[in-house]
């Protein structure tokens, strides 16, 4: 049987490899060498990226591409806002009881500030908890497109991960994720039926194929 060779998922499918292994490599080099682990952990999602652009391109699909795009620039406006509240308010508070004499007025500056505190802890964990949200679409939406449920899986596993990093088992979710994650897109077909979308006689052609 005919069988079509589909480079956007032979693409995607060394490009998702390579770039999520290079993030986590880049976030591992990151305690290390700062600046070398930042630009490794760029280059992984630029690949990321492409590979997923990929999919939405083969599958005629704009969702699990949007939603990645979507997970960058949340996670770029909540970080952003977070530093600039903690820049230009927060420092100024720290540092003004740093520099007090009185020991005693400590307290009160920080009680007089617990609202702006609350502000920039909810900014911190919208700044986190959005991105994953947007990232556990994404790889739910390849999963229903691709039939492979390995990135539904990754997907729960970085979101339930992300919400308990703050204990152990939350670390280890999110490596488990990550691994799903290089399955699933191992997974992905380098050959498939011709993508037939809307034609007269499409059904029945993809029904004699897959007999």
């Amino acid at each position: 049987m005919y069988r079509q060779h589909i480079p956007e998922l032979e693409s995607a499918k060394t490009y998702g490899i390579i770039g999520i292994i290079l993030q986590f490599i880049g976030v591992a080099a990151d305690v290390f060498l700062h600046g070398l682990g930042f630009i490794i952990s760029i280059v992984g999602l630029i690949l990321l990226l492409l590979a997923i652009k990929s999919i939405s391109d083969y599958y005629g699909n704009s969702k699990p591409f949007r939603y990645i795009l979507y997970s960058i620039i949340s996670s770029i406006v909540f970080g952003v806002i977070s530093a600039l509240f903690i820049i230009l308010f927060l420092v100024p508070v720290i540092l003004g009881i740093s520099a007090s004499s009185n020991p005693g007025s400590a307290a009160p500056a920080l009680l007089s500030n617990i609202g702006l505190i609350f502000t920039v802890i909810l900014l911190v964990i919208l700044a986190v908890l959005i991105p994953i949200i947007f990232e556990y679409l994404a790889y739910n939406e390849i999963s229903e497109l691709t039939g492979i449920g390995d990135f539904h899986t990754a997907a729960l596993l970085l979101l339930i991960g992300i919400i308990l990093t703050v204990i152990v088992v939350g670390v280890l979710l999110l490596i488990v994720g990550i691994i799903m994650l290089i399955i699933g897109f191992s997974k992905l077909p380098d050959y498939a039926k011709p993508v037939v979308i809307d034609q007269p006689g499409a059904q029945d052609y993809n029904q004699g194929f897959n007999q």
